[in-house]
């Protein structure tokens, strides 16, 4: 039945019933007994059988309105009063029903439409079929932290992701504004002074050319605005920063942004699988699209711009390591996302271009900023941030993730600690089971610098710490106990720190020596045995401890508990059952998780790269992509660029000009040749 007879029923009822005033049953006479005819009707595409029982509902509606009628005639002495009422009633009337039809119609067309793009992104069945098998429901029954990891991390199931995504949602935009924490912090500062702030060049530039910058920003429509946040091409404004006065305006697009059809996903995935189906991880994926998740992937433009600058990149980072190439580089191509990163970290260890360093991280943020997607845009602004999700597979999702790490790190240097946690949640939701550049080794230490005690507690004890052993870090574990101090809750804080101890007795031990209060130690270092993995995954918190455990209180409490700890329990090495069985150790080392060699890596401190075994340095381990996923089901060769097969993994050699590679080798003697072989190419693009 219709909504329209649903209606007029209803008015029946009530008249029967008395309600309602005679000019309203009047009107119901007029309407059913001379229906008018509605031109939306015919586009709806109903089914034959809905329109003859709609036919037959509304003879029973006009039967049954005649009937009432001839029941109540209104008096004729009031019916000339009556009749101009009714015909405005009745014209009001109908042109309500006009209306309600045509936001009907166009609710229906706007469906139909959001139907149809949906299918392109999102699995092909909205939900998983009751009858088919879930095989998460047998993980969700452990609860004891696995050991290992799994392939694709299946003990994350969708249950625990569901429980863990509001620790991961950032509920305001603002939130990743550092400008936003400063206001906090100093009360509401004036915009001259931020204005101030945000006016800092990124490098040496004369006035002359910044006042050129400017006048080039007047004319180019769309770029910055009042709130130096527009951007030519589009009305939507940029989320994660704001346009500076030094930044060339240009209205070419930079890169491309696309959201991945459920069958580019399943590619991620089935690549690196080792035991599960195909079907199991569709109906995985399934259950992830019903809680909102979406995937999307950063892509480069293929232009002769890019291929060049591409090329100049490789060729100065990898094959013959020059800085002095990179800065005329980025001077050339002044927002190629990868030159901006390298450079920064250049300026980074030369010690005092530490500010200048921020400014290149943050315009390479401007970048792909930018280039967000819609949806992926509209996520953020409408506090969504948790259901985003970048592949790590994706070479330009790799430097998203990189200029992620590189400006939190920055943000943490500003003392804008608020800021640097949001973004810390920001780059855990890309990737939260697979964590790619270890996110869970410093996200406590923000987290406690920005007294943010409950958020620390509660993650320490949600899914993202306790599914696998790994998770829960020796930095999450002893700050956890650290956030219950600082809310003078001593109970929780000893259970937590048995917990703690339990699972990273190295840590406790070190920790001790670094910030206890007496001399010695209850044990030897030796007597625990500590693998690689233990060694660095401890470094990673101890080289922060200091700056976290500053009060005299909570130094004497972490001595006297810990003191009793390794003295009452005789906590042995985990490897003492290769003891026992004949072993002087354990017979291999364990693996050192990746995501921990690329932290280590990428944090720039010495004393935790100096942890890692020799071996990891033979693996070409560059800064601009830290040890990438290996695809082994493509057989590549990088110098010739040959590949048998189609490979879910990229890098940068897949956007290189192979013969301008070998003619940039040679141009170091010729530059004539580079030049030349530079025309030839813009050439051949424009014909």
């Amino acid at each position: 039945m219709s909504s329209r007879a649903l209606k007029r029923l209803e008015r029946q009822k009530q008249q029967a019933l008395g309600l309602g005033d005679e000019s309203e049953q009047e009107e119901v006479v007029e309407e059913t007994s001379n229906p008018k005819f509605n031109a939306f009707a015919l586009l709806k595409g109903d089914d034959d059988d809905d329109d003859e029982d709609e036919e037959v509902e509304q003879h029973e509606v006009i039967e049954k309105s005649t009937e009432t009628q001839q029941a109540s005639k209104p008096d004729t002495k009031t019916k000339g009063k009556k009749s101009k009422k009714n015909k405005k009633a009745k014209k009001k009337t109908e042109d309500v029903d006009s209306d309600e039809e045509l936001d009907r119609f166009l609710a229906e067309i706007k469906a139909k439409d959001l139907s149809k793009e949906s299918k392109d992104v999102t699995p092909s069945e909205s939900e998983p079929a009751e009858d088919e098998y879930d095989f998460e429901e047998e993980l969700d029954m452990v609860s004891e932290p696995v050991k290992e990891f799994d392939s694709n991390f299946k003990f994350f199931t969708s249950h625990r992701l569901k429980q863990s995504l509001p620790l991961l949602s950032i509920p305001s935009v603002k939130d990743l504004d550092p400008d936003q924490e400063f206001r906090n912090l100093f009360g509401n500062l004036s915009l001259d002074t931020i204005e101030d702030a945000n006016t800092t060049t990124s490098l040496a530039i004369s006035p002359e050319l910044l006042e050129q910058f400017r006048k080039l920003a007047r004319l180019t429509r769309g770029w910055g605005g009042k709130d130096r946040r527009g951007i030519p091409g589009t009305t939507r404004k940029l989320l994660l920063t704001r346009i500076r006065d030094d930044w060339l305006p240009t209205a070419q697009k930079l890169m491309d942004a696309k959201e991945l059809r459920q069958d580019e996903v399943l590619k991620y995935l089935e690549y690196k699988e080792d035991s599960a189906t195909i079907e199991e991880l569709e109906f995985k994926l399934k259950k992830e699209y019903k809680l909102g998740v979406r995937y999307f992937r950063f892509d480069k433009l293929n232009n002769i711009q890019q291929r060049v600058a591409n090329t100049r990149f490789y060729a100065s980072v990898v094959m013959t390591p020059d800085p002095e190439s990179l800065m005329h580089l980025l001077q050339q191509y002044p927002y190629h996302p990868e030159t901006l990163l390298q450079v920064a970290m250049v300026l980074l260890r030369q010690g005092s271009e530490k500010s200048t360093s921020i400014s290149l991280i943050e315009k390479a943020l401007f970048v792909f900023d930018r280039s967000l997607q819609k949806r992926m845009h509209e996520l953020l602004l409408e506090g969504k941030s948790e259901l985003i999700r970048l592949p790590y597979e994706g070479f330009l999702n790799r430097q998203f993730y990189l200029c992620l790490f590189r400006y939190i790190i920055g943000l943490g240097e500003r003392r804008t600690f608020f800021t640097a946690l949001s973004y810390c949640k920001f780059l855990l939701s890309l990737s939260p089971a697979e964590d790619p550049l270890g996110v869970r080794y410093f996200i406590d230490f923000y987290a406690i610098m920005s007294e943010e005690y409950k958020f620390l507690t509660r993650f320490a004890q949600s899914p993202l710490c306790v599914t696998y052993e790994k998770w829960l870090t020796p930095g999450i574990a002893y700050s956890t106990v650290l956030a219950y101090l600082k809310m003078d809750d001593k109970e929780n804080a000893k259970k937590l720190l048995r917990t703690a101890y339990t699972y990273h007795p190295y840590t406790g031990l070190k920790l001790l020596e670094l910030i206890g209060l007496s001399a010695s130690l209850p044990i030897k270092e030796s007597t625990l045995k500590p693998t690689h993995d233990v060694i660095v995954a401890a470094e990673t918190y101890l080289v922060r401890a200091g700056l976290l455990w500053d009060e005299q209180s909570s130094r004497q409490f972490l001595h006297d508990e810990l003191t009793e700890l390794f003295q009452t329990q005789n906590q042995k090495a985990k490897s003492s059952i290769y003891e026992l069985l004949g072993f002087n150790s354990a017979p291999d080392q364990p693996d050192i998780p990746i995501n921990l060699i690329r932290f280590a890596i990428l944090s720039g401190e010495s004393k935790i790269m100096a942890r890692l075994p020799q071996q990891v340095w033979n693996e070409n381990a560059f800064e601009y992509d830290a040890l990438p996923p290996n695809d082994t089901t493509v057989q590549y060769n990088e110098f010739t660029g040959v590949a048998n097969g189609s490979s879910v993994v990229d890098s940068m050699i897949d956007y290189v000009d192979h013969n301008l590679l070998g003619t940039i080798i040679q141009s170091r003697t010729d530059e004539g040749q580079f030049e030349e072989m530079v025309r030839q190419l813009q050439e051949e693009e424009e014909n």
